[in-house]
């Protein structure tokens, strides 16, 4: 019997149509993608970055760098920008480089205080960070410790202090700011404090450096975030830190969309899963990070923030000076 040939083609043609069916459901399954850009370190981006991949499925590629790095890589991208997100840095490095970001309302907006989030929603504050004084308790007796930023002055510390360089670290940027604005009345407008302090000091190239010489023993004391010296201690090392009594600066870590970035959605989903209860509430309890959330509580260890003499940083100030500030500090540096 000859098979018909107008059915056989029919079949044929349905057979085709529904393997390109599949081929399409096939590659609508492919996984969605972004590429995060972040200053902070693998301990501190892990479990979020993990958290969000398992609760969406959407797949985050990484690139790490110190907060100046990426902004100058950001910088030479705009064109044709590689990132969806930043993550890390103070509100001043993207008030800098604003014209990198561009601004986007996250679904929990209502429960992030004004202090932490820019006016026209360029930028969050995933957390608020004061700056400590870190130090190794096998090195300084407690009756030895300094008190506040300019005790860091005194020539006892010589060759014993470790903070980062502020070309290289958003971190130490905020730390040389708030020594320029704690100290304004010196003689230079802060820089001879700033001065003394840098001369008894060991500049590292990163900010993960300083505390982790001052677990280590290599130094006695080191300038960094709160949350680094809790994580060294959670660890069982041999650790502390004061919060300066002249005051400290707590500004966040801030987290941006990157304008033009190529995966506009995913990035919108993970900056609205930064500030959920869920990765707030994981970022205080794992990683001892004050939440940005008014509705996350503090975590364990850390002193109430009405305990600590808080400053305010003009940030419109550091951000508009910034490369004057940077080119002062390097000129120290060379001396």
């Amino acid at each position: 019997m000859k098979p018909d040939l107008k059915w056989t083609a029919l079949l044929l043609a349905g057979m085709l149509v529904l393997t390109l069916a599949l081929a399409g459901c096939a590659g609508g399954r492919q996984p969605q993608r972004l590429t995060l850009y972040t200053s902070f370190g693998a301990d501190l981006y892990t479990p979020l970055v993990e958290a969000f991949e398992a609760q969406t499925g959407i797949e985050v590629d990484v690139v790490f760098g110190g907060t100046g790095e990426l902004l100058r890589r950001l910088e030479a991208e705009r064109e044709k920008p590689a990132a969806d997100v930043m993550l890390g840095g103070g509100a001043e490095s993207f008030e800098a480089y604003r014209e990198l970001f561009e601004p986007y309302t996250v679904k929990d907006d209502g429960l992030i205080p004004d202090a932490l989030k820019a006016t026209d929603r360029l930028w969050y504050g995933f957390n608020a960070l004061p700056m400590v004084i870190m130090f190794n308790k096998e090195q300084v007796a407690e009756s030895k410790l300094p008190r506040g930023w300019a005790d860091l002055a005194d020539s006892r510390w010589e060759g014993r202090i470790a903070m980062a360089d502020a070309t290289k670290s958003g971190t130490a940027f905020v730390q040389l700011v708030t020594m320029l604005t704690l100290f304004e009345d010196d003689g230079d407008h802060g820089w001879n404090t700033v001065a003394a302090v840098v001369r008894n000091a060991r500049i590292l190239g990163s900010a993960s450096l300083p505390p982790k010489g001052v677990d280590e023993g290599e130094y006695a004391l080191a300038l960094t975030h709160e949350n680094i010296a809790w994580k060294y201690a959670q660890a069982g090392g041999p650790v502390g830190w004061i919060y300066p009594v002249e005051g400290t600066a707590t500004i966040p870590d801030s987290v941006a969309l990157v304008k033009g970035g190529p995966n506009p959605a995913a990035a919108r989903r993970f900056t609205d899963f930064l500030f959920s209860r869920e990765a707030q509430q994981l970022a205080a309890e794992q990683l001892g990070l004050r939440a940005s959330r008014t509705d996350v509580p503090l975590p364990e260890g850390l002193s109430p923030t009405d305990e600590i003499r808080l400053i305010t940083l003009d940030v419109a100030w550091a951000s508009a000076q910034r490369e004057e500030i940077l080119n002062r500090w390097k000129d120290l540096l060379a001396e």
